[in-house]
């Protein structure tokens, strides 16, 4: 348990946040401005992340351009901070360099080989349960390759690897609930038993700032998942008994699933692809019984209370 263990890095310090305008990004800012830090907010698009500079004062908190596959772009606000956080992830491939192994590997390594570079105090890399170098899946593969450069550049960095994670604005119970209320006909697909150990946003963003805290989490690998498992069914039926509506829930073969994959991966926005399909073979449940966010003294929540809050 680290809940006991003295706190060192109570200084207030300068971090940089990669992938600042997604999802995880103003919910881990918001804590870390509680705690005082200034944050240097980074993302290929700032004006996606307009939204931000409300939360902090002018010397605490500024966003800038920048784009992890391309190290020069990074450098500068690297560069000088005592902390950096990379928060960069994608669920698909869009165009251009929009891949797996741009933002999930190449981003990495480059993200590890400054922060080295420049004696960064600390490096907290966000990766993902499942996460393996040798997976069939592209997503899975090179988030463990990711993780990968980082141990092998920056040994005692931390690496956060959460389930799905929810709350309001999420992309997850947003999507599926959406779905709920359009389609008279759910599609389960693997026959909805796979299971998810979904983890709140906002204890996920609680569980950075102890691990920033605390000296001991250097060097480790985090799991962070919520107090519930749940199956997709389950799920789905949490949504219709809070939304209060019924829907047919009709099983479908992960091969016929992956057929469909094929063909919705060339939307912008796809449903599903055929490499998500991959991955509700497995899972997405903690494995590590060491370092989780009871052992940071975070008291989970779980979605089965929250939902009415955020669909």
């Amino acid at each position: 348990m680290y809940i006991n263990v003295y706190l060192t890095n109570m200084k207030k310090k300068t971090i940089t946040l990669l992938g600042g305008s997604g999802f995880l990004a103003k919910y881990c800012i918001s804590e870390l401005l509680k705690d005082g830090h200034k944050i240097i907010v980074v993302c290929r698009n700032p004006y996606q992340a307009g939204d931000l500079r409300m939360m902090g004062s002018l010397d605490q908190l500024d966003i800038f351009s920048g784009n992890i596959s391309i190290k020069e772009s990074i450098e500068p606000l690297i560069k000088g901070s005592d902390i950096v956080i990379n928060l960069v992830g994608i669920l698909f491939e869009g165009s251009g360099n929009q891949t797996f192994e741009n933002c999930h590997t190449l981003g990495a390594k480059n993200i590890a080989e400054l922060s080295k570079k420049y004696n960064v105090e600390r490096l907290i890399h966000f990766s993902s349960i499942g996460a393996d170098d040798e997976s069939e899946s592209k997503y899975q593969k090179s988030k463990g390759l990711g993780e990968k450069h980082i141990i092998e550049i920056c040994p005692e960095s931390t690496i956060i690897r959460p389930s799905i994670v929810f709350g309001p604005g999420d992309g997850f119970f947003s999507v599926q609930s959406k779905l709920v209320k359009i389609l008279p006909v759910i599609p389960l697909f693997g026959g909805g038993n796979n299971c998810f150990q979904c983890v709140y946003v906002r204890d996920l963003a609680q569980g950075l700032c102890k691990i920033i805290e605390l000296d001991k989490t250097k060097g480790k690998i985090f799991e962070f998942g919520g107090p519930d498992i749940l199956s997709m069914r389950e799920i789905y039926k949490l949504i219709m008994n809070t939304l209060n509506v019924k829907r047919l829930l009709l099983p479908m073969p992960l091969s016929l699933a992956a057929m469909m994959g094929t063909i919705m991966q060339f939307l912008p926005t796809p449903i599903i692809t055929y490499d998500q399909v991959k991955l509700l073979r497995q899972d997405n449940v903690v494995r590590e019984k060491e370092n989780t966010l009871e052992s940071l003294g975070i008291t989970k929540r779980s979605a089965k209370d929250l939902i009415q809050t955020f669909i």
